[in-house]
């Protein structure tokens, strides 16, 4: 079997691959550095630029299953100018690989997308895959439009999945290891009012689960979360008990968060409660169901 990555040197991405190789699985993948083609070892790397709706055709050759993880981080620039990378970077990579699959011939029978809980308004209420308020914030937008293309792909006939994916715990990368660093120093405090909740997820179940939905041809929506989200305050605290250290200052307020932050502290100040039930009932298990269980694997 022959699978092609979008995003493969990302976080998420080096995983997925490292997990697909274990299984014998030939992996392609595409990136917008020519210098990175070899960058995988065991891959075999491809050139596209999505600014321009290139992309070597070549990569299509064997696949079966696309995982479209590619995107900018949300994490960098809000200006006006890093909002267009934001959203270009995603909406750009989608519609080239539509291009692609529409004037090509394939094999391709799934595209397993990445996508984020951000699309879900910041109320304390469960939100599920059918029945969630749509954030109406720049990151709701961004990740409606976002999603809107990846469907597209069931216009020529392959089945979709899309995964909303959480806060992805990681000492590698991702926002954990920022957070780390503050508690390390005894700087870590609540955000805000401290009762936003996070829904988490940690990295091995993350690839686990884009893995289940490959194996089981899963097609919709799959929030990719653990079972149970944490408000800020007790995420906070439970990393310093993980660090062996005391959570001593008071929480930060909203609005010196907004003075530094911008329009981006909704980042930390705002959250999501979200279900994963629906990955539940289709027997997927986490290995990490508590953010117990996940700190204590991070930080044994």
């Amino acid at each position: 079997m022959r699978v092609l990555v979008t995003g493969a040197t990302g976080l998420v991405g080096k995983q997925l691959v490292q997990q697909l190789q274990a299984r014998n699985i030939k992996v392609a993948f595409v990136t917008t550095a020519k210098d990175k083609l070899m960058a995988l070892p065991g891959c075999q790397g491809f050139f596209w630029n999505p600014r321009q709706g290139e992309i070597d055709p070549a990569c299509l050759a064997g696949v079966e299953v696309i995982f479209h993880l590619a995107g900018s981080s949300i994490d960098g620039s809000w200006s006006s100018k890093g909002k267009q990378l934001i959203i270009h970077s995603r909406v750009e990579a989608s519609q080239t690989l539509y291009g692609l699959l529409q004037r090509h011939p394939h094999q391709v029978k799934q595209v397993i997308c990445a996508s984020a809980v951000g699309i879900y308004d910041t109320l304390d209420v469960v939100q599920t895959e059918d029945k969630y308020t749509p954030a109406t914030n720049f990151l709701g937008k961004v990740v409606q439009q976002w999603e809107g293309e990846n469907r597209r792909f069931e216009d020529l006939g392959i089945p979709v999945a899309l995964l909303r994916i959480g806060l992805v715990l990681s000492r590698d990368g991702g926002a954990l290891p920022h957070i780390e660093q503050m508690a390390k120093y005894y700087l870590a405090s609540p955000l805000g009012s401290g009762k936003q909740y996070y829904s988490w997820i940690h990295l091995t179940d993350l690839v686990r689960l884009f893995l289940f939905v490959m194996d089981h041809r899963l097609a919709g929506a799959f929030n990719a979360v653990a079972p149970q989200p944490e408000s800020n305050k007790a995420f906070t605290r439970a990393l310093c008990h993980a660090l062996n250290r005391k959570m001593i200052l008071p929480a930060v307020p909203t609005w010196v968060l907004r003075l530094v932050l911008g329009e981006k502290a909704m980042l930390v100040t705002a959250g999501q409660y979200v279900s994963c039930s629906k990955v539940e009932k289709l027997d997927f298990s986490f290995h990490f169901s508590t953010l117990s269980q996940a700190f204590e694997n991070l930080y044994d």
